[in-house]
């Protein structure tokens, strides 16, 4: 039987408009920086359009600001969120506009029932590349909620150069079994996912120090 769907709640729509805004304005940021780019190191540049692209880039970081400024205002305006919020943020390197792009994307995570779904959605499964007698190397899926998958990509980064227990540990294991340090930090990703998920469903803030056998169970729970 599949679950009813529900109904997102007004103000876990109106985040995930700001948020997706957010992350368009960035996208044309960056174009317009590539383009710059272009055009300035050519050899014939012209004048004109730069100066069209330095008025339009002015215009975004306007933009820019105000959407993070409405962002964080937004999250003020809702006491429970808020305090959810804060929760996450607890941890070091994971900032509020992480917190907000994954509790928008996943709807308050209401209908995701445990954490091999949450995985599966967000396109963190494993899955291999084998055909027959040939066995391929073993990959993540990439299927799913994309948005989620890029806002986790930086913190999974400052999590480990902050060197933050449980995720140090767990990327240097990674790192000293595979040699690969873009492995490390993806399977940073997913552990960050997943304690992110559990913080949010238990309304409790992340504490590193926090090591009595009920959280030890549920980390371990997690690096499956």
């Amino acid at each position: 039987k599949l679950s009813l769907w529900q109904k997102p709640n007004e103000e876990t729509m109106q985040l995930r408009d700001l948020t997706r805004y957010l992350e368009f304005l960035n996208g044309q940021m960056t174009d317009c920086r590539n383009r710059l780019e272009s055009y300035e190191h050519r050899g014939i540049p012209t004048d004109l359009v730069t100066k069209l692209l330095k008025s339009l880039m002015k215009a975004l970081e306007k933009q820019i600001k105000e959407a993070h400024s409405q962002i964080g205002q937004h999250i003020k305006n809702h006491k429970e969120l808020s305090e959810k919020v804060a929760h996450i943020t607890a941890i070091d390197g994971v900032g509020e506009l992480t917190a907000a792009v994954i509790i928008s994307e996943l709807n308050d995570f209401q209908l995701i029932e445990n954490q091999r779904q949450l995985v599966s959605y967000c396109g963190y499964d494993p899955v291999e590349n084998q055909s027959g007698k040939r066995k391929g190397k073993c990959r993540i899926s990439k299927k799913g909620n994309a948005h989620v998958r890029r806002i986790l990509y930086m913190p999974a980064f400052n999590v480990v150069r902050c060197a933050v227990k449980p995720f140090k540990d767990l990327f240097d294991r990674v790192y000293r079994e595979t040699g690969i340090k873009m492995k490390g930090y993806v399977a940073v990703q997913k552990k960050l996912l997943t304690i992110i998920y559990t913080l949010y469903k238990k309304n409790e803030a992340f504490d590193p120090q926090y090591n009595n056998k009920n959280q030890e169970g549920v980390l371990t729970e997690m690096v499956k």
